[in-house]
Protein backbone atom coordinates (compact mmCIF):
# COMPACT_ATOMS: atom_id res chain seq x y z
CA UNK A 1 0.00 0.00 0.00
CA UNK A 2 1.48 3.76 -1.32
CA UNK A 3 2.07 6.40 1.24
CA UNK A 4 0.39 9.81 0.57
CA UNK A 5 3.64 10.85 -0.10
CA UNK A 6 4.66 7.95 -2.27
CA UNK A 7 1.68 9.32 -4.41
CA UNK A 8 2.18 12.24 -4.64
CA UNK A 9 5.95 11.70 -5.99
CA UNK A 10 4.69 9.15 -8.27
CA UNK A 11 1.80 11.57 -9.66
CA UNK A 12 2.59 13.14 -12.81
CA UNK A 13 3.16 16.81 -12.94
CA UNK A 14 2.80 19.17 -15.67
CA UNK A 15 6.06 21.05 -16.16
CA UNK A 16 5.36 24.75 -15.14
CA UNK A 17 7.61 27.00 -17.23
CA UNK A 18 9.35 30.08 -14.87
CA UNK A 19 8.02 33.63 -15.07
CA UNK A 20 10.27 35.78 -17.28
CA UNK A 21 9.71 39.61 -16.93
CA UNK A 22 8.24 39.33 -20.94
CA UNK A 23 5.91 36.89 -19.23
CA UNK A 24 5.12 38.79 -15.91
CA UNK A 25 4.37 42.34 -18.52
CA UNK A 26 1.87 40.79 -20.71
CA UNK A 27 -0.06 39.01 -17.24
CA UNK A 28 -0.28 42.57 -16.07
CA UNK A 29 -1.21 43.61 -19.12
CA UNK A 30 -4.00 41.45 -18.60
CA UNK A 31 -4.86 41.99 -14.88
CA UNK A 32 -5.22 45.72 -15.71
CA UNK A 33 -6.98 45.36 -19.04
CA UNK A 34 -9.70 43.01 -17.72
CA UNK A 35 -11.32 45.46 -15.03
CA UNK A 36 -11.33 48.09 -17.57
CA UNK A 37 -13.12 45.48 -20.06
CA UNK A 38 -15.66 44.67 -17.20
CA UNK A 39 -16.36 48.13 -16.66
CA UNK A 40 -16.79 49.27 -20.12
CA UNK A 41 -18.93 46.07 -20.67
CA UNK A 42 -21.17 47.13 -17.69
CA UNK A 43 -21.40 50.67 -18.87
CA UNK A 44 -22.54 50.03 -22.31
CA UNK A 45 -25.11 47.41 -21.10
CA UNK A 46 -26.77 49.42 -18.62
CA UNK A 47 -26.55 52.74 -19.74
CA UNK A 48 -25.91 52.49 -23.56
CA UNK A 49 -27.63 56.15 -24.39
CA UNK A 50 -25.79 57.46 -21.66
CA UNK A 51 -22.33 56.50 -23.01
CA UNK A 52 -23.89 57.39 -26.56
CA UNK A 53 -24.30 61.03 -25.13
CA UNK A 54 -21.20 60.75 -23.57
CA UNK A 55 -19.63 59.95 -26.72
CA UNK A 56 -21.12 62.79 -28.58
CA UNK A 57 -20.07 65.24 -26.02
CA UNK A 58 -16.47 63.78 -26.30
CA UNK A 59 -16.45 64.18 -30.12
CA UNK A 60 -17.76 68.17 -30.07
CA UNK A 61 -15.24 68.82 -27.24
CA UNK A 62 -12.28 67.11 -29.89
CA UNK A 63 -13.65 68.98 -32.95
CA UNK A 64 -13.50 72.75 -31.11
CA UNK A 65 -10.11 71.76 -29.45
CA UNK A 66 -8.01 72.68 -32.77
CA UNK A 67 -8.21 72.15 -36.49
CA UNK A 68 -6.07 69.26 -36.04
CA UNK A 69 -8.72 67.55 -34.54
CA UNK A 70 -11.79 68.79 -36.51
CA UNK A 71 -11.51 66.32 -38.92
CA UNK A 72 -11.09 63.42 -36.14
CA UNK A 73 -14.14 64.31 -34.36
CA UNK A 74 -16.62 64.67 -37.96
CA UNK A 75 -15.26 61.12 -39.08
CA UNK A 76 -16.27 59.92 -35.30
CA UNK A 77 -19.65 61.88 -35.41
CA UNK A 78 -20.60 60.04 -38.66
CA UNK A 79 -20.35 56.77 -37.30
CA UNK A 80 -21.96 57.02 -34.21
CA UNK A 81 -25.17 55.22 -33.60
CA UNK A 82 -26.36 53.55 -30.62
CA UNK A 83 -26.82 50.50 -32.58
CA UNK A 84 -22.74 50.40 -32.61
CA UNK A 85 -22.86 50.97 -28.67
CA UNK A 86 -24.53 47.79 -28.14
CA UNK A 87 -22.57 45.79 -30.32
CA UNK A 88 -19.85 47.61 -28.23
CA UNK A 89 -21.04 46.44 -24.91
CA UNK A 90 -21.31 42.44 -27.09
CA UNK A 91 -17.47 42.80 -27.84
CA UNK A 92 -16.70 44.77 -24.51
CA UNK A 93 -17.33 41.19 -23.03
CA UNK A 94 -16.26 39.30 -25.06
CA UNK A 95 -12.92 40.93 -24.58
CA UNK A 96 -13.60 41.14 -20.51
CA UNK A 97 -14.33 36.86 -20.46
CA UNK A 98 -10.95 36.12 -23.01
CA UNK A 99 -8.75 38.59 -21.13
CA UNK A 100 -9.82 37.39 -17.56
CA UNK A 101 -9.62 33.58 -18.42
CA UNK A 102 -6.16 34.23 -20.46
CA UNK A 103 -4.87 36.28 -17.27
CA UNK A 104 -6.10 33.12 -15.08
CA UNK A 105 -4.58 30.70 -17.38
CA UNK A 106 -0.89 32.33 -17.70
CA UNK A 107 -1.01 33.31 -13.82
CA UNK A 108 -1.76 29.09 -13.44
CA UNK A 109 1.13 28.58 -15.59
CA UNK A 110 -0.41 26.67 -17.69
CA UNK A 111 1.26 26.13 -21.56
CA UNK A 112 -1.85 25.95 -23.11
CA UNK A 113 -2.67 29.46 -21.52
CA UNK A 114 0.39 30.58 -23.77
CA UNK A 115 -1.05 28.85 -26.34
CA UNK A 116 -4.26 30.60 -26.89
CA UNK A 117 -2.64 34.21 -26.01
CA UNK A 118 -0.29 33.57 -28.58
CA UNK A 119 -2.95 32.18 -31.22
CA UNK A 120 -5.64 35.06 -30.30
CA UNK A 121 -3.05 37.62 -31.38
CA UNK A 122 -1.98 36.04 -33.77
CA UNK A 123 -4.95 35.52 -35.40
CA UNK A 124 -5.15 39.72 -34.84
CA UNK A 125 -2.10 40.69 -36.81
CA UNK A 126 -3.91 40.19 -40.20
CA UNK A 127 -6.86 42.53 -39.21
CA UNK A 128 -4.54 44.94 -37.85
CA UNK A 129 -2.36 44.54 -41.01
CA UNK A 130 -5.13 45.60 -43.31
CA UNK A 131 -5.73 48.16 -40.93
CA UNK A 132 -2.59 49.88 -40.99
CA UNK A 133 -2.66 49.39 -45.12
CA UNK A 134 -5.46 51.73 -44.95
CA UNK A 135 -5.14 54.29 -42.81
CA UNK A 136 -1.27 54.28 -41.86
CA UNK A 137 -0.90 55.79 -38.52
CA UNK A 138 1.90 55.31 -35.48
CA UNK A 139 -0.20 54.43 -33.25
CA UNK A 140 -1.75 51.36 -35.41
CA UNK A 141 1.61 50.50 -36.23
CA UNK A 142 2.75 50.62 -32.40
CA UNK A 143 0.09 48.21 -31.92
CA UNK A 144 1.11 46.31 -34.61
CA UNK A 145 4.40 45.49 -33.22
CA UNK A 146 3.71 45.01 -30.09
CA UNK A 147 1.57 42.17 -30.59
CA UNK A 148 3.66 40.97 -33.19
CA UNK A 149 6.46 40.75 -30.73
CA UNK A 150 4.45 39.34 -28.16
CA UNK A 151 3.01 36.52 -30.86
CA UNK A 152 6.89 36.11 -31.30
CA UNK A 153 7.91 36.13 -27.67
CA UNK A 154 5.45 33.70 -26.63
CA UNK A 155 5.63 31.39 -29.50
CA UNK A 156 9.29 31.43 -29.38
CA UNK A 157 9.11 30.31 -25.75
CA UNK A 158 6.07 27.63 -26.02
CA UNK A 159 8.36 25.99 -29.33
CA UNK A 160 11.89 25.96 -26.81
CA UNK A 161 9.47 24.24 -23.69
CA UNK A 162 8.21 21.46 -26.05
CA UNK A 163 11.76 21.00 -27.84
CA UNK A 164 13.32 20.87 -24.14
CA UNK A 165 10.32 18.48 -22.76
CA UNK A 166 11.08 16.07 -25.71
CA UNK A 167 15.12 15.88 -25.25
CA UNK A 168 14.01 15.28 -21.55
CA UNK A 169 11.99 12.86 -22.44
CA UNK A 170 14.16 11.12 -24.67
CA UNK A 171 17.14 11.02 -22.17
CA UNK A 172 15.21 9.67 -19.35
CA UNK A 173 13.69 6.68 -21.90
CA UNK A 174 17.09 6.03 -23.37
CA UNK A 175 18.34 5.32 -19.81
Amino acid sequence: MQTETENVATAPTEQRTPRTLGLRLIIAYKLVKAPVMLVLAIWLTVAPDEAYHVAVRIVHELSAASALWVRLGHWIEEHLSTRLFRWGAVLAWLDFITTSLEAILLIMGKPWGEWLVTIGLAALLVPELFSLEHRPSWARFFVLLVNAAVVVYLGTRRIRAVRAERAARSTTSKT
